[in-house]
């Protein structure tokens, strides 16, 4: 099966090896971990693109400080490295606040940031797999999951409660996608530059609850058992949605048949045997 696969990515990207481009930006800045963004070069007649997220440490991504380990970087590093490897690229990583990673999106200084819900604001500077013209979920690279913590034997339960956010202060990363969702509900939102930050914030009994990704949350709480023990995760979720590696317009405009091999190539590798064996690596 995996080969078929391999026939088809070739055929589907043969173009891009015979026009390979390369992106002559020079990035700078410090990284977590005081590390230094990648350049965008050529690699091994490779064109690099960097994919930008928040620092954490999970099956997806293991990068607590900021740095990718040499060995078992996490399944959808290796996912994406893979895609880009078949598309004819290569791919980095470059770790950063979430509203640095959409600003250097914006700016065209990284190529893409991942995971990023569908937003219209973002769609003016960020380019999203589109089937008819729509955000094409097929394509997502992952399910994001929304969900309320509040202060273990509080009275704010019902806070999860569509109807029961009005008037509630609630803590959220800054520019995370759920926030035009909360103000929508009611909450008064307090938009805070981490996820760890909005958990101590509630623990401390400064705001209501915090609203993160669930996924996300759950590294805070490997990492820091003491805030586990204080808070609770309320149920249902607050919203589910998908998230996308959001490619920068600048880099798609120039490099469009790349990107959208890449999109694919990620898709398609997930129903690979090659997949479900790096990925069981992870359980």
């Amino acid at each position: 099966m995996f080969q078929h696969h391999e026939v088809r990515c070739l055929e589907k990207c043969s173009a891009l090896a015979d026009h390979r481009r390369v992106l002559g930006l020079i990035m700078g800045g410090a990284l977590v971990a005081c590390s230094v963004y990648p350049q965008v070069a050529l690699a091994g007649d490779k064109t690099t693109m960097v994919l930008a997220t928040t620092a954490g440490s999970n099956e997806r991504v293991r990068a607590p400080e900021g740095r990718l380990p040499t060995e078992k970087p996490g399944w959808f590093v290796e996912l994406s490295k893979r895609a880009a490897g078949d598309c004819g690229a290569k791919a980095e990583f470059a770790f950063m606040p979430w509203p640095r990673a959409l600003q250097k999106v914006e700016r065209g200084e990284v190529q893409a940031a991942f995971s990023s819900s569908y937003k219209a604001d973002r769609a003016e500077y960020g380019a999203y797999p589109l089937k008819d013209g729509k955000p094409d979920e097929d394509r997502a690279g992952k399910r994001i999951v929304y969900v309320a913590y509040v202060k273990r034997g509080s009275n704010n339960e019902k806070l999860a409660e569509a109807s029961k956010l009005q008037g509630y202060t609630v803590a959220a990363e800054r520019q995370a996608s759920i926030v035009p969702e909360l103000k929508k509900r009611g909450a008064n939102v307090y938009e805070v530059v981490s996820e760890l930050t909005m958990l101590r914030m509630t623990a401390n009994g400064r705001v209501d609850a915090a609203v993160g990704i669930e996924d996300n949350v759950k590294h805070h709480f490997d990492q820091h058992p003491d805030l586990a023990q204080l808070l609770i995760q309320l149920e249902p979720p607050i919203k589910k949605s998908v998230g996308y590696v959001m490619f920068s317009k600048i880099f798609y405009e120039d490099n469009r048949e790349l990107v959208e091999c890449f999109w694919s190539t990620s898709a398609q590798l997930q129903d690979t045997e090659w997949f479900e064996t790096m990925r069981a690596t992870y359980d």
